[in-house]
């Protein structure tokens, strides 16, 4: 009796939430296909026409997503018209009095307006956007920016970059309208929602990238005046922080469009160990000289950069300084691809395939050392050189394609000396810090070789980074396995140089040392050491006022060494931790991901 005196006291207020529940669930079963009457059925079919639409326009998206693709109006015809026909009847379906009376029902009426927000925007993308780009795109991309002798036709510069800048500046209003539709309730509604805006980030992104790029062009290119950058060509064989050692420094100008490679100077022609740009920060932590072979020691490019530009400026070769660029034989290959094999003088022929591997290894066993430098800078020069000579829009598009990987890996870096071009550039990707930003957590793992030798060619990376939970306060905690291994193959062991083995009791040995950087906001914990090498305890350290963690490894002819050590990072983070890393002497960086174990919260 009690049971049937309770449940009759509380009745009516389940009579009073049924009819919303009923709704409720009556929406939902037709969002998953159930057939409940005749609208219901016809609304159902058209809610497939409409998936079936929009997932045929994201297919065609796809193509696009790559920033060469993006400025290429070939393929830009190609996407636009059956894509439009797609957009287009999404859209008028979902703009149909049957939708838009069920986009007034309470809460599922969302999933009903983000749909039709949806084909609003990528319709206006197809009809609207797209075309404008590739209209202009044909004209300017037909355009010859060499007029010769060096010189760059200005003008299609202009023009690509006021078509660009229309062009990202729709785009990111589209995509911001798409992130602030309403949040759909219903699993189906959610994850085409999810996969459309993911798509259509990927697009806003690789085309910002384009614009800063090109926003900045004009005045890199002397627009207002001489520039004079300073380009450090250094060797990932020999590691230091920032990327390798040192080899030699030579300067390049541009001048309202013309462009002139200088002359490359051996490290000899600069001050060496009593620079004043050798801090006691500095002194403290290396046992180098920091003349300009070892100022990429220093994780922090930025600072890098303003070092090397002083000890330029008290040099014989004494200039006004506008940036400083760095770049490795891994960056150099990359332009040999683009530019055409180089043809070394009673040397080898440098391709696309071949070039690091000779600059990195061959050139220290088949080269007589005296004449190793002049051969880098041969290599360097022509290769800067050739690639602003006959300069295209095509060319220069594959050029920034190529750049924002290359950065990332830190076989090139940039820093501009004019703060809002630097701003740019950073954006880009390529001013190459330590972890700065709380938003997207990084932590840094860097490499400074301590052997005179050429060694870390043999050094083989990997690095795992496991996601290991989400915690409350919106920070994640990783995971990280990182192995060193000497990978010397016993025949350049037994007859390779001393100049790339080392000499004495260190002959074949990789001694590195090695600096972890914290995530901003984060930290790194649980930091343990094993296999066969030799390795220092680990200590906690300071550079130029940055806390790091310090330790060397001692390897050895055929050892390794592991770390294992737990990354958390700033409750702000709003991505996946990354890692930035020394480079190595190949693109693969060696780092896996695995992030399945809890789902990010933005």
């Amino acid at each position: 009796m009690k049971h049937n005196a309770s449940h009759a006291i509380t009745q009516p207020n389940q009579r009073k939430k049924w009819p919303w529940v009923l709704l409720g669930i009556f929406v939902l079963l037709v969002a998953l296909g159930a057939v409940l009457g005749v609208a219901g059925y016809k609304f159902y079919k058209q809610a497939l026409q409409v998936k079936d639409h929009e997932m045929a326009a994201v297919e065609t998206v796809k193509q696009i997503k790559d920033i060469k693709n993006t400025m290429d109006p070939a393929t830009l015809q190609k996407v636009i018209k059956p894509m439009q026909q797609h957009t287009s009847a999404a859209r008028t379906i979902a703009h149909g009095s049957l939708w838009k009376l069920a986009a007034m029902v309470p809460v599922y009426g969302d999933d009903i307006r983000t749909v039709q927000g949806m084909t609003e925007v990528v319709d206006d993308l197809a009809s609207k956007t797209l075309p404008e780009v590739s209209d202009t795109l044909t004209t300017v991309m037909s355009s010859d920016l060499s007029a010769g002798d060096g010189q760059i036709n200005m003008q299609p510069v202009l023009d690509l970059k006021n078509a660009v800048n229309t062009a990202n500046t729709q785009v990111q209003q589209q995509y911001k309208k798409m992130k602030n539709l309403p949040t759909p309730h219903i699993g189906m509604v959610k994850n085409a929602y999810n996969q459309a805006l993911d798509q259509f980030a990927d697009i806003a992104d690789k085309l910002n990238q384009g614009n800063e790029m090109l926003s900045i062009l004009p005045n890199f290119l002397g627009q207002d005046g001489q520039r004079t950058y300073l380009v450090l060509a250094a060797t990932t064989s020999e590691s230091r922080s920032s990327g390798g050692l040192g080899g030699s420094l030579g300067s390049m100008t541009t001048n309202n469009g013309s462009f002139q490679m200088g002359d490359f100077y051996p490290n000899t022609e600069f001050e060496g160990e009593n620079s004043e740009v050798y801090t006691e920060s500095d002194k403290a932590l290396f046992p180098f000289s920091f003349d300009i072979r070892d100022q990429e020691a220093d994780p922090d490019f930025n600072n890098v950069a303003k070092n090397i530009a002083t000890i330029w400026q008290r040099s014989s070769h004494s200039t006004n300084v506008d940036g400083v660029m760095a770049i490795d034989p891994v960056f150099i290959q990359e332009l040999v691809k683009l530019n055409g094999n180089v043809q070394i003088p009673n040397g080898p022929l440098l391709t696309g395939d071949n070039t690091a591997q000779f600059l990195l290894n061959d050139i220290y066993k088949d080269v007589y050392t005296a004449y190793q430098d002049e051969y880098f800078q041969y290599v360097a020069s022509n290769v800067m050189d050739a690639t602003f000579k006959d300069l295209s829009i095509k060319k220069l598009v594959s050029i920034a394609k190529l750049i924002s990987p290359m950065a990332d890996g830190r076989h090139v870096s940039f820093v501009s000396f004019h703060e809002d071009e630097n701003k740019a550039f950073s954006d880009m990707g390529l001013t190459n810090g330590i972890p700065s930003d709380e938003e997207k957590p990084e932590f840094g793992m860097y490499f400074n070789q301590l052997n005179a030798s050429k060694m870390d060619w043999y050094l083989h990376r990997s690095t795992q980074i496991t996601r290991t939970s989400c915690n409350q306060d919106g920070s994640q905690t990783y995971h990280v396995t990182v192995t060193l291994e000497n990978a010397l193959p016993y025949e350049d062991y037994v007859n390779g140089p001393t100049y790339i083995l080392g000499g004495g009791d260190l002959r074949g040995h990789i001694v590195d040392k090695m600096l972890l950087y914290a995530p901003a906001g984060g930290s790194i914990s649980n930091l343990t050491v094993g296999g066969t090498a030799q390795i220092d305890d680990p200590q906690q350290g300071d550079l130029n006022g940055n806390g790091m963690i310090y330790t060397v490894a001692n390897i050895a002819y055929g050892q390794n060494a592991t770390f294992d050590f737990d990354v958390t990072t700033s409750p702000k983070a709003k991505e996946d931790l990354k890692l930035d890393q020394t480079p190595m002497g190949w693109t693969n960086t060696g780092v896996s991901y695995d992030t399945k174990a809890c789902q990010l919260q933005h």
